[in-house]
């Protein structure tokens, strides 16, 4: 430290000798000043970047980690809910406004929850109908991963070839739910998508919880958010309509959530937007982007409900703190929840 101040101060006094000595040489002054006084300030500079700041707090490199780290485990994801009455002729439908929305906010993801379509029965009709909805979704598709609901297996089994040919989810999952139900990873979480209308409705059935076990017990993420159609807890119109309907499959499969700390849940099927809370986990259900209104539920029941045509959620992820949004479709924010677990 006193080497490094003391060369400091040298190359100071040097610069006022070798300034004198430009001033006083016939032999192109002003170029041997500019060259001598380079030097030495580079030099100076050098040295004094060495030199530890005895103001300093010390903790500029931990700000800079720390940004960084706050970059790596930050980022957000749109969340769409029951499309199946959209318009494709019709840019100023529910569906297209919340779209146009959801990429002025450019999440690292879109998470659709089933009942993409009125019906699939898979035939030629459905295809043409997925088509309609990926153009719809127009850039976001390559970000865009969704699940089936309902009435996107009007044609139970004859419908999984198309929803396959329709799209391009990860082949993860268990065996003969290949693109239905799978996982990904983003930056610090996991997302896991399962099936609640297949092989019948209402019903996240033993083979999915077998695979959900493995997969959730396999993750190190900080973070993890599950995804499928029907509501485990529905709070109004979707009672006893819902995996409610099957109260012991739908307790094995919230155990297994318990079980491995699941951050939330997010669902789609009656047509409000809600939260409530299970043990310690949060149930949201967006479940009306472009469909028709259920109604709000009874007083008490759900922490939060909001009824309206063209919502969406927007989920924000800040490290283990989780911000659950509920827009409307011009992109306005109807409600800010914040949470960590």
């Amino acid at each position: 430290m006193k080497k490094h101040i003391a060369l400091f101060l040298s190359a100071v006094v040097a610069l006022f000798v070798f300034g004198a000595f430009a001033q006083s040489t016939d032999s192109d002054p002003l170029f041997s000043f500019r060259g001598v006084l380079y030097g030495i300030l580079k030099e100076a500079e050098d040295i004094a970047s060495e030199i530890t700041n005895p103001f300093s707090d010390g903790k500029s490199t931990e700000s800079s980690a720390a940004s960084q780290t706050s970059s790596e485990n930050s980022f957000s994801f749109a969340v769409l809910g029951d499309t199946q009455r959209f318009s494709p002729g019709n840019p100023s439908g529910n569906f297209q406004r919340a779209v146009a929305s959801i990429k002025k906010l450019n999440p690292a993801l879109v998470i659709a929850e089933g009942d993409l379509v009125g019906s699939c029965d898979g035939d030629s009709k459905c295809s043409s109908e997925y088509a309609d909805w990926k153009n719809i979704i127009g850039g976001l598709i390559s970000k865009t991963y969704a699940v089936q609901g309902n009435h996107d297996r009007t044609g139970d089994d004859k419908t999984d070839s198309v929803w396959r040919s329709s799209f391009n989810f990860p082949a993860n999952g268990p065996s003969g739910f290949s693109e239905q139900v799978y996982s990904l990873d983003i930056k610090n979480s996991h997302f896991v998508f399962l099936d609640s209308d297949k092989p019948k409705e209402h019903l996240v059935n033993g083979e999915q919880r077998a695979w959900l076990e493995k997969d959730l017990a396999a993750s190190k993420k900080e973070n993890t958010f599950v995804i499928f159609h029907e509501p485990a807890y529905p709070v109004s119109s979707k009672i006893t309509e819902s995996l409610d309907k099957e109260p012991s499959e739908r307790n094995a499969l919230w155990q297994i959530l318990e079980k491995h700390n699941v951050t939330a849940v997010f669902n789609g099927h009656e047509h409000i937007v809600s939260r409530r809370k299970i043990e310690s986990l949060y149930q949201f259900v967006f479940a009306n982007t472009d469909s028709f209104n259920h109604d709000l539920p009874q007083p008490g029941i759900a922490e939060y409900a909001n009824q309206g045509q063209g919502r969406f959620g927007f989920v924000k992820v800040n490290g283990k703190e989780i911000t659950v949004e509920t827009h409307g479709p011009d992109g306005s924010l109807l409600n800010t929840f914040t949470f960590s677990k």
